[in-house]
C-alpha cells in the first residue's frame, strides 16, 4: 500500500502486553515518524508498561488499555474506541494481535487498521500473516516487517526508553544510602522471571554472585520487583559485596540504574531487554526446554550480548562467570 505523508496526520500504535514486548515495538515509533515527519503519534498500552514509552519526545500521548492484569469488557472497549474516535486518527497500527483492540480500532472509525490475520482479522483493512511462532527473527525485526504493507521500510532501529534525571538522581542517593561506591564494575542480577519456567534456580544464581562478589573488581546487586524481594534475600544471604536491591526501583528508576551498571546476569525478562536498549551488556539465561523461549526471537538485541540456551540445569554457575567475564576482557 503507497501511503502519502502529507494525508496521514494522525497514528495510534497499539501494543498492549508486557514490558518486554513493548519494549521491542519502540523502533516502530521511529519508523513511523521517519516516514510521516508531521503526523501525531499516540500509543496505547497497559498501565503496567506505560512507563516504557512515557516521556519521548516523538509521541503525542500515551493511552491506557490494560489486557495484562484483566480481561477488558466489551463496555471498557467500547470506552477506548470513544477515545480513538475524539482523535480523529487516520491510522492504527495493532502490534499484539487481540479481538478488543481490532474491534475498537474498527468502531473508532479509522480509515487504515494495520494488523496481523488473526483474532477477528476481518476488522482490518490491511494484514499479513502471523509468523512470529517461527522465530526466524527478532521481535523487532518482526514489529518493523508489519509495516511495510504501509510502505514503511525500516532497518537496524534500536528499542529506546527515555532516562530521565530525575531518575537517575534517585538512583545516585540509593547507592549513598547502601553504600554502593560504584568505583568497581558493577554487575547486577536478575533472578526472577515472569514465566517459573523460566528462572535458573536461586543457588545458581547464589554461586554467581558469590563468586564475583570475591573478586576485588566487582560490586554485586541483586534487583527485581517487590515480589522477588524474598528471592533475592534467599540468593544474598550472608554474602559480603552483595546489594539487595529488590523493590526499590520504579520501572524509569530501572532504566537510570541499568543505564549505570556494567553488565546485567539475567534470566528471560523484561528487564534484559531495557539493559540491552540502553548499551548495557547482558548474560541472558535461556531454557531450551521450554517451548517459545526462542532466544532468536527473544534474545536481547543488539552485539556484545552472550546468551546461554540449554536446559535450565544443566547450566552451571561457572560457565555464566565465564561468560561475565568473557565480556569484561
Amino acid at each position: 500500500m503507497k501511503t502519502d505523508p502529507r494525508q496521514v496526520k494522525r497514528i495510534v500504535i497499539l501494543r498492549t502486553d508486557r514490558i518486554g514486548e513493548v519494549l521491542l515495538s519502540t523502533p516502530v515509533i521511529e519508523a513511523l515518524r521517519r516516514k510521516f515527519p508531521s503526523a501525531g503519534i499516540s500509543f496505547v498500552t497497559s498501565a503496567y508498561a506505560s512507563d516504557i514509552v512515557s516521556d519521548r519526545e516523538d509521541l503525542t500521548e500515551v493511552i491506557d488499555f490494560d489486557t495484562i492484569s484483566v480481561n477488558p469488557c466489551l463496555c471498557k472497549t467500547l470506552a477506548l474506541a470513544a477515545k480513538l474516535r475524539k482523535r480523529h486518527f487516520d491510522m492504527a497500527i495493532i502490534l499484539n494481535p487481540h479481538k478488543l483492540l481490532h474491534l475498537s480500532s474498527f468502531l473508532a472509525g479509522i480509515k487504515c487498521r494495520v494488523g496481523y490475520n488473526r483474532k477477528w482479522p476481518f476488522l482490518l483493512t490491511h494484514k499479513v500473516e502471523d509468523k512470529k511462532r517461527e522465530g526466524l527473527m527478532h521481535e523487532v525485526e518482526y514489529n518493523l516487517e508489519l509495516l511495510k504493507i504501509i510502505d514503511v521500510y525500516e532497518k537496524n532501529t534500536r528499542p529506546f526508553i527515555p532516562v530521565l534525571s530525575k531518575s537517575v538522581l534517585s538512583v545516585d542517593k540509593l547507592f549513598q544510602e547502601r553504600g554502593i561506591t560504584g568505583t568497581k564494575r558493577i554487575v547486577a542480577i536478575h533472578p526472577g522471571s515472569s514465566n517459573s519456567d523460566k528462572r535458573w534456580p536461586p543457588e545458581k544464581f547464589r554461586e554467581v554472585a558469590k563468586m564475583l562478589a570475591e573478586s576485588a573488581s566487582v560490586e554485586v546487586v541483586l534487583i527485581g520487583d517487590d515480589s522477588e524481594k524474598p528471592l533475592c534475600e534467599e540468593i544474598g544471604s550472608g554474602l559480603r559485596g552483595v546489594y539487595n536491591l529488590a523493590g526499590s526501583f520504579t520501572v524509569k528508576e530501572l532504566a537510570a540504574f541499568l543505564k549505570r551498571v556494567d553488565l546485567l546476569i539475567t534470566n528471560d525478562n523484561g528487564p534484559m531487554h531495557i539493559a540491552a536498549a540502553l548499551g548495557t551488556k547482558v548474560v541472558a539465561i535461556f531454557n531450551s526446554d521450554l517451548k517459545g523461549s526462542n532466544p532468536k526471537r527473544w534474545g536481547p538485541y543488539g552485539e556484545g550480548h552472550i546468551v546461554i540456551y540449554r536446559p535450565l540445569d544443566e547450566i552451571m554457575a561457572e560457565e555464566v562467570v565465564e561468560a561475565a567475564e568473557k565480556i569484561f576482557k
